[in-house]
Protein backbone atom coordinates (compact mmCIF):
# COMPACT_ATOMS: atom_id res chain seq x y z
CA UNK A 1 0.00 0.00 0.00
CA UNK A 2 1.71 3.17 -1.20
CA UNK A 3 -0.81 5.92 -0.45
CA UNK A 4 -2.45 5.66 2.93
CA UNK A 5 -3.67 9.27 3.08
CA UNK A 6 -7.20 8.43 1.82
CA UNK A 7 -7.46 5.72 4.48
CA UNK A 8 -6.31 8.12 7.22
CA UNK A 9 -8.90 10.66 6.06
CA UNK A 10 -11.67 8.07 5.88
CA UNK A 11 -10.96 6.74 9.38
CA UNK A 12 -10.68 10.23 10.81
CA UNK A 13 -14.00 11.29 9.33
CA UNK A 14 -15.71 8.09 10.50
CA UNK A 15 -14.49 8.53 14.08
CA UNK A 16 -15.55 12.16 14.20
CA UNK A 17 -19.01 11.29 12.88
CA UNK A 18 -19.33 8.78 15.69
CA UNK A 19 -17.76 10.68 18.59
CA UNK A 20 -17.65 14.32 17.49
CA UNK A 21 -16.49 16.64 20.27
CA UNK A 22 -15.58 13.68 22.47
CA UNK A 23 -12.29 13.54 20.53
CA UNK A 24 -9.45 15.92 21.47
CA UNK A 25 -6.84 14.75 18.97
CA UNK A 26 -6.27 12.26 16.16
CA UNK A 27 -2.69 11.53 15.17
CA UNK A 28 -0.61 9.22 12.99
CA UNK A 29 2.67 7.58 13.99
CA UNK A 30 4.66 4.44 13.22
CA UNK A 31 6.47 3.07 10.18
CA UNK A 32 4.36 4.80 7.51
CA UNK A 33 5.23 8.14 9.08
CA UNK A 34 8.91 7.26 9.54
CA UNK A 35 9.19 5.86 6.02
CA UNK A 36 10.54 2.43 6.96
CA UNK A 37 7.58 0.22 6.10
CA UNK A 38 7.69 -3.45 5.13
CA UNK A 39 5.10 -5.65 3.44
CA UNK A 40 3.29 -6.34 6.72
CA UNK A 41 3.33 -2.81 8.13
CA UNK A 42 0.03 -1.70 9.60
CA UNK A 43 -1.35 1.82 9.64
CA UNK A 44 -0.81 3.34 13.09
CA UNK A 45 -3.41 5.95 13.93
CA UNK A 46 -4.80 6.80 17.36
CA UNK A 47 -7.02 9.37 18.98
CA UNK A 48 -7.10 11.05 22.38
CA UNK A 49 -10.58 10.99 23.91
CA UNK A 50 -11.82 13.87 25.99
CA UNK A 51 -13.04 11.39 28.62
CA UNK A 52 -11.11 8.49 30.16
CA UNK A 53 -14.19 6.25 29.85
CA UNK A 54 -14.18 6.42 26.03
CA UNK A 55 -12.85 3.23 24.42
CA UNK A 56 -14.44 3.18 20.94
CA UNK A 57 -12.14 1.96 18.17
CA UNK A 58 -12.14 1.19 14.45
CA UNK A 59 -10.07 -1.87 13.46
CA UNK A 60 -10.21 -3.00 9.82
CA UNK A 61 -8.20 -4.70 7.08
CA UNK A 62 -7.77 -2.77 3.84
CA UNK A 63 -6.38 -5.28 1.39
CA UNK A 64 -3.62 -6.96 3.40
CA UNK A 65 -3.00 -3.97 5.68
CA UNK A 66 -4.46 -3.65 9.16
CA UNK A 67 -5.68 -0.20 10.13
CA UNK A 68 -6.30 0.29 13.84
CA UNK A 69 -7.74 3.55 15.11
CA UNK A 70 -7.81 3.11 18.88
CA UNK A 71 -7.77 5.46 21.87
CA UNK A 72 -4.70 6.59 23.77
CA UNK A 73 -5.99 8.51 26.77
CA UNK A 74 -4.36 11.57 28.24
CA UNK A 75 -3.43 9.52 31.30
CA UNK A 76 -1.43 7.14 29.11
CA UNK A 77 0.22 10.01 27.28
CA UNK A 78 1.24 11.38 30.67
CA UNK A 79 2.92 8.04 31.39
CA UNK A 80 4.71 8.28 28.05
CA UNK A 81 5.93 11.77 28.95
CA UNK A 82 7.37 10.34 32.16
CA UNK A 83 9.18 7.51 30.31
CA UNK A 84 6.89 4.98 32.01
CA UNK A 85 5.49 3.51 28.81
CA UNK A 86 7.34 1.47 26.21
CA UNK A 87 5.51 3.52 23.58
CA UNK A 88 6.99 6.85 24.67
CA UNK A 89 8.57 7.45 21.25
CA UNK A 90 5.07 8.16 19.91
CA UNK A 91 5.28 11.57 21.58
CA UNK A 92 8.44 12.43 19.66
CA UNK A 93 7.41 11.16 16.24
CA UNK A 94 3.78 11.74 15.31
CA UNK A 95 1.66 13.88 13.02
CA UNK A 96 -1.55 15.49 14.20
CA UNK A 97 -4.42 14.85 11.79
CA UNK A 98 -7.12 16.59 13.81
CA UNK A 99 -7.29 18.68 16.96
CA UNK A 100 -10.50 19.82 18.58
CA UNK A 101 -8.89 22.91 20.06
CA UNK A 102 -5.54 24.64 19.97
CA UNK A 103 -5.20 23.81 23.66
CA UNK A 104 -5.35 20.08 22.90
CA UNK A 105 -2.52 20.43 20.40
CA UNK A 106 -0.50 22.52 22.83
CA UNK A 107 -0.98 19.91 25.53
CA UNK A 108 0.42 17.23 23.25
CA UNK A 109 3.43 19.42 22.44
CA UNK A 110 4.03 20.06 26.14
CA UNK A 111 4.09 16.32 26.85
CA UNK A 112 6.66 15.82 24.11
CA UNK A 113 8.77 18.62 25.60
CA UNK A 114 8.55 16.98 29.01
CA UNK A 115 9.82 13.73 27.57
CA UNK A 116 12.71 15.49 25.81
CA UNK A 117 13.65 17.13 29.12
CA UNK A 118 14.09 13.68 30.63
CA UNK A 119 16.74 12.95 28.02
CA UNK A 120 19.02 15.76 29.21
CA UNK A 121 22.07 15.21 31.46
CA UNK A 122 20.34 17.08 34.28
CA UNK A 123 17.63 14.42 34.40
CA UNK A 124 20.04 11.48 34.66
CA UNK A 125 19.66 10.88 38.43
CA UNK A 126 15.87 10.85 38.14
CA UNK A 127 16.06 8.41 35.26
CA UNK A 128 18.22 6.02 37.29
CA UNK A 129 15.58 6.07 40.01
CA UNK A 130 12.82 5.56 37.46
CA UNK A 131 14.69 2.65 35.89
CA UNK A 132 14.88 1.03 39.32
CA UNK A 133 11.13 1.45 39.78
CA UNK A 134 10.42 -0.12 36.39
CA UNK A 135 12.79 -3.01 37.14
CA UNK A 136 10.76 -3.85 40.24
CA UNK A 137 7.78 -4.57 37.99
CA UNK A 138 9.48 -7.85 37.01
CA UNK A 139 8.74 -9.33 40.44
CA UNK A 140 5.30 -10.82 39.90
CA UNK A 141 6.24 -11.96 36.41
CA UNK A 142 9.17 -13.87 37.89
CA UNK A 143 6.85 -15.48 40.45
CA UNK A 144 4.54 -16.63 37.64
CA UNK A 145 7.53 -17.90 35.68
CA UNK A 146 8.56 -20.08 38.61
CA UNK A 147 5.03 -21.41 39.00
CA UNK A 148 4.82 -22.23 35.29
CA UNK A 149 8.20 -23.97 35.48
CA UNK A 150 7.04 -26.06 38.44
CA UNK A 151 4.05 -27.14 36.34
CA UNK A 152 6.35 -27.96 33.41
CA UNK A 153 4.30 -25.65 31.16
CA UNK A 154 6.70 -24.51 28.44
CA UNK A 155 4.33 -22.08 26.70
CA UNK A 156 3.54 -20.40 30.02
CA UNK A 157 7.26 -20.12 30.81
CA UNK A 158 8.03 -18.65 27.41
CA UNK A 159 5.25 -16.09 27.78
CA UNK A 160 6.41 -14.94 31.22
CA UNK A 161 10.07 -14.90 30.23
CA UNK A 162 9.22 -12.71 27.23
CA UNK A 163 7.25 -10.29 29.42
CA UNK A 164 10.15 -10.05 31.87
CA UNK A 165 12.59 -9.44 29.01
CA UNK A 166 10.40 -6.65 27.64
CA UNK A 167 10.28 -4.97 31.06
CA UNK A 168 14.05 -5.29 31.43
CA UNK A 169 14.57 -3.71 28.00
CA UNK A 170 12.24 -0.85 28.93
CA UNK A 171 14.15 -0.40 32.18
CA UNK A 172 17.48 -0.22 30.33
CA UNK A 173 16.08 2.23 27.78
CA UNK A 174 15.04 4.52 30.64
CA UNK A 175 18.42 4.03 32.34
CA UNK A 176 20.05 5.20 29.09
CA UNK A 177 17.47 7.98 28.62
CA UNK A 178 16.79 6.60 25.15
CA UNK A 179 13.45 6.59 23.37
CA UNK A 180 13.68 3.33 21.44
CA UNK A 181 11.31 0.65 20.21
CA UNK A 182 11.99 -2.11 22.74
CA UNK A 183 10.36 -4.63 20.40
CA UNK A 184 13.41 -4.26 18.18
CA UNK A 185 16.32 -6.01 19.87
CA UNK A 186 18.95 -4.32 17.72
CA UNK A 187 17.94 -0.92 19.13
CA UNK A 188 18.19 -2.21 22.70
CA UNK A 189 21.59 -3.83 22.11
CA UNK A 190 22.89 -0.54 20.70
CA UNK A 191 22.31 1.28 24.00
CA UNK A 192 25.59 2.61 25.40
CA UNK A 193 25.20 1.32 28.98
CA UNK A 194 24.25 -2.33 29.30
CA UNK A 195 25.10 -5.17 31.70
CA UNK A 196 28.19 -7.25 30.81
CA UNK A 197 27.52 -9.88 28.15
CA UNK A 198 23.97 -8.57 27.83
CA UNK A 199 23.54 -9.74 24.24
CA UNK A 200 24.54 -13.27 25.18
CA UNK A 201 22.17 -13.22 28.15
CA UNK A 202 19.26 -12.13 25.99
CA UNK A 203 20.05 -14.85 23.48
CA UNK A 204 19.97 -17.42 26.29
CA UNK A 205 16.49 -16.22 27.25
CA UNK A 206 15.32 -16.35 23.64
CA UNK A 207 16.90 -19.74 22.86
CA UNK A 208 15.90 -21.62 26.03
CA UNK A 209 13.67 -24.63 25.32
CA UNK A 210 13.12 -26.09 28.79
CA UNK A 211 11.33 -24.48 31.76
CA UNK A 212 14.27 -24.67 34.16
CA UNK A 213 16.61 -23.42 31.46
CA UNK A 214 14.35 -20.40 31.03
CA UNK A 215 14.28 -19.73 34.76
CA UNK A 216 18.07 -19.81 34.93
CA UNK A 217 18.45 -17.51 31.93
CA UNK A 218 15.90 -15.03 33.31
CA UNK A 219 17.61 -15.03 36.71
CA UNK A 220 20.88 -14.10 35.00
CA UNK A 221 19.07 -11.32 33.13
CA UNK A 222 17.59 -9.96 36.35
CA UNK A 223 20.82 -10.29 38.33
CA UNK A 224 23.03 -8.51 35.78
CA UNK A 225 20.48 -5.76 35.09
CA UNK A 226 20.05 -5.03 38.78
CA UNK A 227 23.84 -4.92 39.23
CA UNK A 228 24.03 -2.26 36.51
CA UNK A 229 21.30 -0.20 38.21
CA UNK A 230 23.11 -0.42 41.55
CA UNK A 231 26.33 0.73 39.92
CA UNK A 232 24.47 3.68 38.43
CA UNK A 233 23.08 4.53 41.82
CA UNK A 234 26.51 4.44 43.45
CA UNK A 235 27.78 6.80 40.78
CA UNK A 236 24.91 9.27 40.60
CA UNK A 237 22.64 9.07 43.63
CA UNK A 238 25.00 9.52 46.54
CA UNK A 239 24.50 12.58 48.72
CA UNK A 240 26.69 14.53 51.10
CA UNK A 241 25.03 14.77 54.47
CA UNK A 242 25.56 14.70 58.24
CA UNK A 243 23.91 13.03 61.19
CA UNK A 244 22.15 16.24 62.36
CA UNK A 245 20.71 16.76 58.88
CA UNK A 246 19.61 13.17 58.26
CA UNK A 247 18.28 12.61 61.77
CA UNK A 248 16.56 15.99 62.13
CA UNK A 249 13.40 15.32 64.20
CA UNK A 250 13.89 11.57 63.71
CA UNK A 251 14.18 10.44 67.33
CA UNK A 252 10.46 10.84 68.22
CA UNK A 253 9.50 8.65 65.27
CA UNK A 254 12.12 6.03 66.09
CA UNK A 255 10.99 6.05 69.71
CA UNK A 256 7.42 5.55 68.52
CA UNK A 257 8.49 2.38 66.69
CA UNK A 258 10.16 1.12 69.87
CA UNK A 259 6.98 1.84 71.79
CA UNK A 260 5.04 -0.05 69.13
CA UNK A 261 7.28 -3.09 69.64
CA UNK A 262 6.89 -2.89 73.42
CA UNK A 263 3.11 -2.56 73.23
CA UNK A 264 2.97 -5.55 70.88
CA UNK A 265 5.13 -7.52 73.31
CA UNK A 266 2.73 -6.72 76.14
CA UNK A 267 -0.12 -7.97 73.96
CA UNK A 268 1.96 -10.88 72.62
CA UNK A 269 1.04 -9.83 69.08
CA UNK A 270 3.81 -11.09 66.78
CA UNK A 271 2.37 -9.43 63.67
CA UNK A 272 2.47 -6.04 65.35
CA UNK A 273 5.93 -6.78 66.76
CA UNK A 274 7.32 -7.35 63.28
CA UNK A 275 5.53 -4.33 61.79
CA UNK A 276 7.11 -1.92 64.28
CA UNK A 277 10.44 -3.73 64.56
CA UNK A 278 11.16 -3.77 60.84
CA UNK A 279 10.03 -0.17 60.50
CA UNK A 280 12.58 0.72 63.19
CA UNK A 281 15.42 -1.32 61.67
CA UNK A 282 14.74 0.03 58.19
CA UNK A 283 14.43 3.69 59.12
CA UNK A 284 17.41 3.71 61.45
CA UNK A 285 19.63 1.71 59.07
CA UNK A 286 18.61 3.86 56.12
CA UNK A 287 19.48 7.06 57.96
CA UNK A 288 22.80 5.75 59.29
CA UNK A 289 23.82 4.61 55.80
CA UNK A 290 22.96 8.01 54.33
CA UNK A 291 24.77 9.93 57.07
CA UNK A 292 27.94 7.81 56.95
CA UNK A 293 28.30 6.84 53.28
CA UNK A 294 25.88 8.99 51.28
CA UNK A 295 24.01 5.85 50.20
CA UNK A 296 20.30 6.58 49.72
CA UNK A 297 18.24 3.42 49.86
CA UNK A 298 14.71 2.80 48.64
CA UNK A 299 12.34 -0.11 48.06
CA UNK A 300 14.79 -1.20 45.38
CA UNK A 301 17.19 -2.44 48.05
CA UNK A 302 17.12 -5.36 50.42
CA UNK A 303 17.82 -4.72 54.10
CA UNK A 304 21.08 -6.67 53.85
CA UNK A 305 22.43 -4.00 51.50
CA UNK A 306 22.15 -1.15 54.01
CA UNK A 307 21.52 -2.61 57.47
CA UNK A 308 23.72 -1.15 60.18
CA UNK A 309 26.16 -3.32 62.12
CA UNK A 310 24.29 -3.06 65.41
CA UNK A 311 26.93 -4.87 67.45
CA UNK A 312 29.74 -2.63 66.20
CA UNK A 313 27.62 0.44 66.99
CA UNK A 314 26.91 -0.78 70.51
CA UNK A 315 23.20 -1.48 70.11
CA UNK A 316 21.64 -4.47 71.93
CA UNK A 317 20.16 -7.12 69.58
CA UNK A 318 16.42 -7.15 69.00
CA UNK A 319 15.78 -9.59 66.16
CA UNK A 320 16.84 -12.82 67.96
CA UNK A 321 14.27 -12.14 70.67
CA UNK A 322 11.57 -11.52 68.09
CA UNK A 323 12.44 -14.71 66.19
CA UNK A 324 12.31 -16.69 69.46
CA UNK A 325 9.00 -14.98 70.33
CA UNK A 326 10.52 -14.00 73.67
CA UNK A 327 8.16 -11.12 74.35
CA UNK A 328 9.49 -10.32 77.82
CA UNK A 329 13.11 -10.40 76.66
CA UNK A 330 12.36 -8.24 73.62
CA UNK A 331 10.56 -5.71 75.83
CA UNK A 332 13.68 -5.38 78.00
CA UNK A 333 15.91 -5.11 74.94
CA UNK A 334 13.80 -2.25 73.57
CA UNK A 335 14.42 -0.23 76.75
CA UNK A 336 18.17 -0.82 76.42
CA UNK A 337 18.03 -0.04 72.69
CA UNK A 338 16.33 3.28 73.44
CA UNK A 339 19.02 4.25 75.91
CA UNK A 340 21.74 3.46 73.39
CA UNK A 341 19.86 5.29 70.63
CA UNK A 342 19.70 8.49 72.67
CA UNK A 343 23.41 8.31 73.45
CA UNK A 344 24.29 7.42 69.85
CA UNK A 345 22.42 10.40 68.43
CA UNK A 346 23.53 12.88 71.08
CA UNK A 347 27.19 11.97 70.55
CA UNK A 348 26.73 12.88 66.89
CA UNK A 349 25.17 16.26 67.52
CA UNK A 350 21.58 15.22 66.86
CA UNK A 351 18.82 17.00 68.76
CA UNK A 352 16.43 14.46 70.27
CA UNK A 353 13.44 16.86 70.35
CA UNK A 354 12.64 15.28 73.72
CA UNK A 355 11.24 17.53 76.45
CA UNK A 356 10.35 16.75 80.04
CA UNK A 357 8.09 19.75 80.57
CA UNK A 358 5.84 22.07 78.66
CA UNK A 359 8.17 24.98 79.50
CA UNK A 360 11.02 23.17 77.78
CA UNK A 361 8.85 22.58 74.70
CA UNK A 362 7.73 26.21 74.59
CA UNK A 363 11.29 27.39 74.93
CA UNK A 364 12.39 25.11 72.08
CA UNK A 365 9.55 26.24 69.84
CA UNK A 366 10.23 29.86 70.63
CA UNK A 367 13.79 29.50 69.42
CA UNK A 368 12.81 28.10 66.03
Amino acid sequence: MHDIQPILQTLTEALLRKLGDKVDLIFQYGSHLRGNTHQYSDVDISYVPVHEATWDSITVMVGETMCDLYPIHWSHLERMADFRSVSASVLLNHRVLYQRTAAAGARMQALAARLRALQTPEARPDMVRRAQEIFQETGYGYYLLRRQAEAGHLAGCLKQAHAILQTALHCLAVYNQACIDTRKLAQALALPSLPPEFGATVQRVLAAREPEELVTAVETLLHTTRALLLAGQRELLRVESTFPVVFDAAYPELKRDLQGVMLACERQDMLAVKSSLFSLLHELSRAIAEATTGFVCSDFHGLSEYEADWTALGFPPLLPYAVAQDFAGLHRQCLAFDRRLQTFLSERGVSLNRFATLDELQSFLGER
